[in-house]
């Protein structure tokens, strides 16, 4: 909610959302497009394990809160929280959104499966399957599972077989 039906005056919600916006995350929040990802139609198998633990990691900080530059366990900002729940699947990945985003393979928005990350210049979520991601969406918000918007571009953590 925005402008009179938040109760803040919109000059305040103006400078929220660029502040926001310069400290990174957050910067999801107020360039978010209004499009929604719409699950693939076709079944896939079960999760990996390595899929499901990381997933799992990011459901149990639903509820935390924001913090810039946080990387938990009491709160997290978008990255911090990306790169914490793959580290718990035994991946290392980058820090930023950014090095994340330079870092990872990108696949089309049609193949998005539970696990990938999913990429705004300043924010990243994860998908976690059924049109949903879990982010640190921002200070106001925290750690979210909310509908995924359609992102600039899908990452996927390549992982070789064991």
């Amino acid at each position: 909610m925005v402008g009179r039906a938040s109760g803040l005056p919109r000059a305040a919600v103006t400078a929220l959302g660029l502040s926001l916006a310069f400290l990174g995350c957050g910067g999801g929040y107020s360039r978010a497009p209004r499009a929604y990802v719409t699950p693939p139609p076709r079944m896939y198998a079960p999760l990996d394990p390595r899929t499901s633990a990381v997933i799992g990691f990011a459901e149990a900080q639903v509820g935390k809160r924001y913090c810039w530059g946080g990387n938990g366990p009491k709160c997290f900002d978008c990255s911090g929280l990306v790169q914490a729940a793959w580290r718990w699947g035994g991946i290392a990945l980058p820090r930023t959104s950014d090095a994340q985003g330079r870092a990872l393979f990108e696949v089309p928005i049609e193949d998005v499966r539970a696990g990938d990350i999913l990429w705004w210049r300043g924010h990243v979520g994860l998908y976690v399957g059924n049109g949903e991601m879990i982010d640190a969406y921002h200070s106001g918000a925290g750690v979210v599972r909310r509908r995924a918007v359609v992102p600039e571009r899908v990452l996927r953590v390549l992982v070789s077989p064991s």
